[in-house]
């Protein structure tokens, strides 16, 4: 498998949200206890737009599986692109990426 893997996600503000992934290597999970799991989001449009943390909650370390989510305060409406890293140790590997598009909130729209 090549990575980066491309993953494209969609969002609404002020929804709760978030997407788990499980990360695998030769078919078998990626322990991530002894790792740092980062993500992070920059608007595409002009892409001098700071980057944004995005949310990631380790699920279960040995299996591989984390939660990646919005920040609590949220995302404007626009589109991302982001991505996921993995430290471990001395190496770094992007594992993830892809577009993170957040939809404008109809119902309870968030100014």
């Amino acid at each position: 498998m090549s990575l980066p893997v491309t993953h494209d996600l969609t969002a609404y503000r002020g929804d709760s949200w978030y997407q788990e992934f499980r990360l695998k290597r030769d078919g078998l999970p990626v322990n991530l206890t002894n790792a740092t799991v980062e993500s992070e989001a920059r608007p595409t449009r002009a892409s001098k737009g700071l980057a944004v943390s995005l949310s990631i909650v380790i699920e279960d370390a040995t299996d591989g599986r984390f939660k990646l989510a919005l920040p609590e305060d949220g995302l404007p409406p626009a589109t991302y692109a982001y991505d996921v890293e993995v430290r471990e140790g001395t190496e770094v590997r992007t594992w993830i990426k892809g577009s993170l598009i957040v939809w404008r909130d109809v119902t309870n729209e968030l100014p």
